[in-house]
């Protein structure tokens, strides 16, 4: 398995579980069956905590997702393992389960505490998206056009020297461009953009510039390649900008909606899509928008900083194929048909993350 094997580094399947989905049957895009056509190795599951939650409910709610995600393992142990550092994920990888790796997308989840994110970190928590679709106490989102301060506050880069000592992940997908920029001037370590895109093919505020992909090739870290098409394609991210609106303030708009519930926030999530598809679902765009992109960061800085971040479970439409983790599949041969080599297609596919990974244990 390990020769074709896939890590995903980004996905918002627990929120799915947490509300009564199961990865045993196909209502999520990821999900057992999908997973194993897709030849998936290892996915990074991220738990979720939206901008509005209110401050003193963001702990529990990222404890009752990792509780599920961990349930979910230990009722299925025979297809999924939890992996918690390099020599588990490898011996997962060299066998027949599926690794998960733990996740939390926005910092606003560490209730602005150092002994809150140790405490996460126990609990398996391996990466950290250190800011969501909208500005927190320390941090600047890419949806900031006005920022209160500078990419991060003092306590930020104590946060950012906390995960570097502690050895988690840094992951600034969603930041704003002077937040990479702070990072990687403080950073010790690799550091990644788990489901980001380039900006010089689609041009939005989520997508990294050329310089910051240099910047974190330059960390030894990489880019995950996310599949929303409004992220990949620049007519497309156009197009649905005019008819359905921005959308993360449309998002923003359903969350709120649902307060502090989770399961409520699940199921209008569940709506939000419904109806953003409705206005968009006859764009289409083709899968090898996603090798567009992997292709240009390794022209750019070569092939051992970009891998991928499907964002499945997490995102309005993707591109033709890629309805849920099965599409892995198409992607790998249309990797062959560009000619990519084995030893690109391993470093993309999971190799690059083993090495990124592998450097926060030493």
């Amino acid at each position: 398995m390990i020769s074709t094997a896939i890590i995903d580094l980004h996905c918002d399947t627990v929120m799915e579980l947490v509300s009564g989905n199961s990865l045993l049957n196909s209502h999520t895009q990821v999900n057992l069956k999908a997973m194993r056509q897709g030849r998936i190795g290892a996915q990074v599951f991220a738990c979720y905590i939206p901008p509005c939650i209110s401050s003193g409910k963001r702990r529990n709610m990222v404890m009752q997702m990792i509780d599920k995600l961990e349930q979910t393992v230990t009722e299925n142990s025979d297809d999924f393992a939890l992996c918690t550092n390099y020599d588990l994920l490898r011996q997962s990888l060299d066998g027949e389960q599926i690794a998960f790796l733990l996740a939390i997308e926005n910092g606003s989840a560490i209730e602005n505490s150092l002994e809150q994110l140790a405490e996460y970190y126990n609990r398996g928590v391996r990466c950290l998206t250190i800011v969501h679709a909208r500005t927190h106490d320390w941090a600047v989102s890419c949806g900031d056009a006005n920022p209160a301060f500078d990419g991060l506050t003092a306590f930020g880069e104590q946060v950012i020297a906390a995960m570097n000592e502690m050895g988690m992940l840094i992951d600034v997908s969603h930041c704003h461009d002077r937040t990479v920029e702070k990072v990687l001037a403080l950073t010790k370590r690799p550091i990644v953009a788990s489901h980001s895109g380039v900006a010089a093919i689609c041009p939005v505020k989520r997508n990294l510039s050329d310089q910051l992909i240099q910047g974190i090739a330059a960390s030894g870290g990489m880019i995950g390649i996310n599949f929303y098409n409004g992220f990949l394609d620049a007519d497309y991210a156009h197009i649905t900008n005019g008819r359905a609106g921005d959308l993360f303030a449309e998002l923003s708009r359903y969350e709120r909606a649902a307060g502090d519930d989770i399961i409520k926030i699940s199921n209008l999530f569940g709506n939000f899509l419904v109806n953003y598809r409705q206005a968009i679902g006859d764009i289409t765009v083709p899968a090898d928008r996603v090798l567009d992109h992997v292709d240009y960061i390794i022209n750019l800085v070569g092939d051992d900083f970009v891998g991928f971040g499907s964002d499945f479970d997490g995102m309005p439409h993707a591109p033709i194929g890629l309805d849920d983790c099965s599409g892995f599949a198409l992607l790998k041969q249309k990797m062959l048909e560009r000619g990519y080599s084995q030893t690109t297609m391993e470093k993309v596919c999971y190799k690059n993350f083993l090495r990124v990974l592998e450097a926060h244990e030493r």
